[in-house]
């Protein structure tokens, strides 16, 4: 007789509420934060992305994880000692498949929010705190209509203080890193009217996501490494998790107009 182990997991189904939320975009199957991964995930059905936020030297919002662009084929290259206009004459996608993604460009977060605009909801990191920055970000979702479908998200708790201190009302997720889930920090991160904590997935349990439950609005996962942490991090209770491969989870209720759509066939 078949097994369980014949049957595909993928996709796997998610409560409705749950944040799916494309890391970089569709960062699996695209450079991360380009215009193709982005619009990948689109396609996939994401309605969330999650992207990283630094000034140039000129103090320009670019869309970019590192700091240094040794990763992307530019070996010593800085994001905050070039222009923007130097930045965007980089080729960002043959690092990542020559063949398929020669000649994408970074991004201003500008032209992100230009090509998007209501599409999605936006989870917006500060990677490199900079005088100006947080005030920059806000004004630049103030301009484009979105700041009240965007989380402003950083490792670094003081940029997110100063993020509430310029906009209180604006939402802020908390990212930390090993071990980060704990006492101190939920506490830390309700005390600051924080709307998110988000731990590495690997680190999730249920007693901790409960505890942070109960004094945060949710507990978003990141650092999905693989099916393993998915599944702990969804099974532990969080809220949603950033994730390179979004067509790997599905909403119930898109799960079920899919299955009624077959029937129908």
């Amino acid at each position: 007789m078949p097994s369980n182990m014949d049957k595909p997991i993928f996709p796997i189904t998610v409560p409705t509420e749950f944040r799916i939320i494309a890391h970089r975009g569709a960062s699996a199957y695209a450079p991360e934060n380009s215009l193709a991964a982005f619009r990948l995930a689109k396609m996939m059905g994401a309605t969330e992305i999650e992207f990283d936020l630094q000034f140039s030297k000129d103090s320009q919002i670019m869309v970019c994880h590192d700091r240094v662009l040794d990763r992307y084929g530019y070996p010593g290259l800085k994001v905050a000692e070039l222009t923007c206009e130097n930045l965007m004459t980089l080729d960002m996608g043959s690092w990542f498949s020559p063949y398929n993604f020669h000649g994408e460009r970074m991004m201003t977060f500008n032209e992100l929010l230009a090509e998007f605009g209501k599409n999605f909801t936006y989870h917006a990191e500060i990677k490199e705190p900079a005088p100006g920055l947080a005030e920059m970000v806000l004004e630049t979702l103030t301009a484009h209509g979105v700041q009240d479908r965007t989380i402003v998200t950083s490792f670094h708790f003081d940029a997110l203080v100063e993020v509430k201190v310029l906009a209180p009302g604006q939402r802020v997720g908390w990212l930390v890193r090993e071990g980060g889930i704990n006492t101190e920090n939920i506490e830390r991160a309700a005390d600051a009217n924080f709307h998110q904590l988000c731990p590495m997935a690997g680190e999730t349990n249920e007693d901790m996501v409960q505890a942070a439950q109960a004094r945060l609005a949710e507990v978003r996962a990141h650092s999905v490494k693989g099916v393993a942490t998915m599944i702990q991090a969804i099974e532990a209770g969080c809220t949603g998790m950033t994730i390179n491969w979004p067509d790997w989870l599905v909403h119930e209720k898109r799960q079920t107009n899919h299955n009624n759509d077959e029937v129908g066939r």
